[in-house]
């Protein structure tokens, strides 16, 4: 009989449990923990540690189907995959030989699920309980609920068709409407909590703000071009000569690609055309960032911070559509989004998916509408009219709030495969904030479903609202 060496003693509920030292990476206190739609109960979410996610396990819900209150992690390693274990509180750390440990009798380990479990040991008349948590860890558990029906995925298939089509960011300032093109778009905030007020700055700088340790400036883009400012909240980051600004705008209200032809050509100086919408109704002005900022006077308010952007390689980029699903962000490769509009009713379907609110008909062209909270699992979340209509597949997800359009670095992308025991792999990957936060990308492939489309594909539907 030999030593299996050092375990580290923890307790969770009223029972001691021991896990190899070896594999324990440290213990940290749990602040923040973000939510994994489709996730068994048991995890509890992920953590973003040191810009590294991990998936949290609550063992106590694991073990007994309750959920903790702990706020004490674990972290350990196991089978090449880093997670987190929530425990109640670390007792202490043990060496054991395989002499000291038994075989697990049932009244010692009544009411813990005892797959969890490969024997037990004694210390000062403490039973203190083995774990084995590979099939939580590394391969999937043996008991799973029932998968999806099987799909054909190349029906599904996402595809890109924009090679002639423009992109542009749509948003009102009073009664008018206005377009930036996507590729001038950094991102696009909620407006800063904090602003700073810059003395004798040009009256429509509004001053200066922080965004993950950049100064930029914040410019009114209504008194920016002569109008009257409403009420802002949102910011849309643009560069200008290599500076970074934030336009401060009411809202964003939809992101569309339009054909090259459909981009009406005007002799006005500070207009690079126009786009007519909704029948002709509503006339967009596309507008750029360099025809609405005065760079120079500009600059020295950013203090020059702003001008590193363009110095990264474009292949080093990618650019995402985002949003909130519930208090969950999340992202979709900008590739794959056709467009986001707003769609005040739907009509229903009857036989349709529980998540699946109806059909609308997008310039003559019919596509079902999903509630994605529904579709993900994620209960008491809110819907708004914003949707995100998919490329290349007649399907519109309802998300609770657009967020706008981020870029970000590809080395700030994490693959989604850490997360362990999810029911549908329905994550592209991770973006890693430097503030701490996460955003989970959704591939569109996945979250799509055979039957969400079906009644399309078999002419069910013939008509709709018109946008």
């Amino acid at each position: 009989m030999g030593g299996l060496g050092s375990f580290i003693v923890f307790r969770v509920k009223d029972q001691n449990f021991a896990y190899e030292t070896e594999k324990v990476v440290e213990t940290v206190r749990v602040d923040r923990v973000f939510p994994v739609p489709l996730a068994p109960e048991f995890v509890r979410g992920v953590l973003n540690l040191r810009n590294n996610v991990i998936p949290l396990i609550d063992l106590r819900s694991l073990l007994w189907g309750e959920p903790s209150e702990a706020d004490t992690a674990v972290i350990v390693e196991e089978d090449g995959k880093t997670v987190g274990l929530l425990v109640d509180s670390v007792s202490s750390i043990t060496d054991l030989e395989e002499k000291d440990i038994k075989k697990v009798r049932k009244k010692e380990v009544e009411g813990i699920k005892r797959e969890f479990i490969r024997g037990m040991f004694k210390r000062e008349d403490r039973v203190i309980f083995l774990l084995d948590l590979k099939t939580v860890t590394g391969k999937k558990r043996t008991k799973r609920k029932k998968e999806p029906r099987k799909v054909a995925r190349e029906s599904l298939k996402v595809t890109s068709k924009k090679e002639n089509l423009k992109g542009f960011v749509i948003f009102p300032s009073g009664k008018e409407w206005f377009a930036l093109p996507v590729e001038e778009v950094r991102e696009i905030i909620d407006y800063p909590s904090k602003v700073s007020r810059v003395p004798k700055a040009p009256p429509y700088v509004e001053g200066v703000f922080l965004l993950r340790d950049e100064e930029m400036a914040l410019v009114s883009f209504a008194r920016a071009i002569g109008l009257e400012a409403g009420e802002e909240r949102r910011a849309i980051v643009v560069q200008v000569n290599g500076t970074a600004v934030a336009l401060a705008v009411e809202d964003v209200k939809e992101i569309r690609w339009i054909e090259e032809e459909g981009i009406l050509p005007m002799d006005k100086e500070a207009s690079r055309g126009v786009i007519a919408l909704d029948g002709g109704e509503r006339i967009v002005l596309i507008m750029s960032a360099a025809d609405v900022v005065r760079a120079g006077e500009v600059e020295d308010i950013s203090r020059g911070s702003g001008k590193t952007e363009d110095t990264r390689e474009v292949k080093d980029m990618r650019s995402f559509v985002t949003f909130t699903v519930g208090k969950i962000e999340m992202a979709i490769p900008i590739e794959k989004v056709k467009e986001v509009i707003e769609v005040e009713s739907v009509t229903p379907m009857p036989g349709a998916p529980d998540h699946v609110e109806g059909v609308y008909n997008l310039r003559n062209s019919v596509i079902a509408v999903s509630s994605l909270p529904k579709r993900l699992g994620i209960e008491g979340a809110e819907v708004s009219n914003k949707v995100v209509v998919l490329e290349g597949v007649p399907v519109g997800f309802k998300v609770t709030k657009l967020k706008g359009i981020l870029r970000v670095e590809e080395e700030a992308i994490q693959p989604a495969d850490q997360i362990t025991n999810v029911e549908e792999k329905v994550l592209e990957g991770i973006i890693r904030s430097e503030e701490g936060g996460i955003i989970f990308i959704l591939d569109p492939e996945k979250v799509v479903r055979e039957e969400d489309i079906k009644f399309l594909k078999e002419g069910a539907v013939k008509d709709g609202n018109e946008q």
